[in-house]
């Protein structure tokens, strides 16, 4: 088994940095992304994302630069959650449809905490 998985982790290895050439011989930028790791008071862990977006108005000038925090927890589900520069949340209409308020809370709490 042990065997098995070396020649697996060689393989992406591989893959990943045909990838990369790639991606340097076409000029395109190759960005790696941290996850972090929430815990909640009651024990459940989120993994979580972040990057920089611009959000614009109707007529399309950039309005604002938030970080959008992509977080996905055990089962999967992903929620998307906005902050400021200066650190204050930013709720999107209809971003979390469904989502029980206090997780977020939670989330945000937990984000802010670390």
């Amino acid at each position: 088994m042990r065997f098995a998985w070396l020649i697996f982790s060689q393989a992406i290895d591989k893959f990943s940095f045909a990838i990369e050439r790639l991606f340097l011989l076409h000029g395109i930028e190759v960005q790696t992304e941290e996850i972090k790791e929430i815990v909640l008071t009651d024990n459940r862990r989120f993994y979580y994302t972040v990057k920089q977006v611009e959000i614009t108005n109707i007529l399309g000038a950039a309005v604002a630069v938030l970080g959008e925090y992509s977080i996905t927890n055990s089962t999967g589900e992903v929620y998307k959650l906005y902050k400021t520069n200066e650190g204050n949340w930013y709720d999107v209409p209809d971003m979390n449809k469904g989502v029980n308020t206090s997780v977020l809370l939670a989330l945000k709490f937990g984000i802010d905490k670390d």
